[in-house]
């Protein structure tokens, strides 16, 4: 394993030169500066990456300011960091490397009708291949549910972590824009947004390859490696069929024993089958707002691996949406509130999601549960159903 040299003065120098660059107008002063940093440059590594002012927690910058300047900065860097891109032969980095080139392959499919006169021709074509991007969410959803959750424990920030995680926010967005523009005949419109994506989606990729998974690499141990792959093929990987085998068998949980309260008493194993058969997705968040427990329902509306116990709640959340979390959990510590929902239509589903305050006799807050279910069904029962022979 490779282990990366964290130097205080080299990053304070790229500190400086960052700072510098933005503020120069001129190529040939650009080409100046960097002459004079280039072997701080060229002795970067992945992991000073997440040492950087411009990509520190308590960074000025918005993550808007930052992804502005993220391509320019990694295309700067290249050299550097690139040296550090071979990942090794574990299943894990094969796989996501593959699914990384099947998506850039598929994408390569747009490349016969991306020129003006052509788009228009071919829309339904372009339709069915934009529809398949669909499925990249298969992948952000493993950087965002499993490979973020075992770094960020690891890495002196996580603002890198919320800016990939935007990104991906920002190609479905993209996608779905472009979806709807397929269906218009704004050729200039649809050519910009479809070299805009496509350049996205490429980035995405790249940061993973010379920055993420490199410092993946090097902070986490083969035995996490191989759990890590164990988890993402609860997820699976884009465009592969291939029927993929966990690395080892995990030892189970022990489920002896039996839960009793004044209600009742069941044995754990019980209790474990109960909550799994639930129609609900149900995950409860602790008073410190860490992640204590999820139950597998057959059909979860959201993934969740191991991955997320252990993982602050507002990790788990797209960087938009972690303020509005982050205040329904306030209110409920500071006794504002017990109960919050909304609904929203998801995959065709209209899916009701509520957290409640959970307190004890004396209402001293405990955490929160999230509880989602889909209510389709629902919204269609009209009159009554009673029980055979009633």
């Amino acid at each position: 394993m490779e282990v990366f040299k964290y130097n205080a003065e080299r990053v304070n120098k790229i500190n400086r030169f960052m700072k510098k660059l933005l503020e120069l107008t001129e190529s040939n002063e650009k080409v100046i500066l960097f002459k004079e940093y280039e072997k701080d440059i060229e002795a970067l590594t992945p992991l000073d990456i997440f040492y950087l002012d411009f990509y520190a927690n308590d960074t000025e910058l918005s993550i808007e300011e930052i992804k502005e300047s993220a391509n320019k900065f990694v295309n700067v860097f290249h050299k550097g960091i690139f040296k550090h891109s071979s990942l090794g032969d574990h299943p894990l980095f094969t796989k996501l490397l593959k699914e990384n080139k099947d998506i850039q392959n598929h994408l390569s499919l747009i490349k016969p009708y991306y020129k003006r006169g052509e788009i228009l021709n071919h829309k339904e074509e372009l339709k069915q291949i934009f529809i398949s991007c669909n499925n990249f969410e298969i992948k952000f959803n493993k950087y965002q549910n499993i490979i973020f959750s075992h770094l960020e424990e690891k890495v002196p920030s996580t603002k890198p972590l919320e800016v990939l995680w935007e990104l991906h926010d920002d190609s479905k967005l993209l996608l779905k824009n472009i979806l709807s523009l397929l269906d218009t005949s704004d050729e200039d419109e649809l050519i910009k947004q479809i070299g805009k994506y496509h350049y996205l989606i490429f980035g995405i990729g790249q940061k993973e390859e010379i920055i993420l998974l490199p410092v993946l690499k090097t902070l986490v141990s083969e035995e996490e490696l191989d759990k890590i792959y164990n988890e993402c093929l609860e997820i699976g990987f884009v465009f592969n069929d291939e029927k993929l085998e966990p690395l080892s068998s995990e030892a189970k949980d022990n489920i002896r024993g039996f839960f009793t309260s004044k209600t009742g008493k069941m044995s754990i194993d019980q209790l474990i089958k109960m909550l799994n058969h639930l129609p609900l997705d149900i995950t409860f968040v602790d008073k410190e707002d860490t992640v204590l427990y999820y139950n597998e329902s057959k059909d979860r509306h959201f993934p969740r691996t191991p991955a997320v116990i252990g993982r602050k709640v507002k990790n788990c959340h797209p960087p938009k949406s972690v303020d509005v979390v982050e205040g329904i959990i306030n209110d409920f510590k500071n006794n504002v509130k017990d109960f919050e929902e909304f609904w929203i239509n998801f995959k065709g589903k209209t899916l009701y999601i509520a957290y409640y305050a959970v307190r004890d006799e004396l209402n001293n807050y405990l955490g929160v549960l999230e509880v989602s279910q889909d209510i389709s069904h629902f919204q269609e029962i009209k009159g009554e159903k009673r029980l055979r022979n009633l």
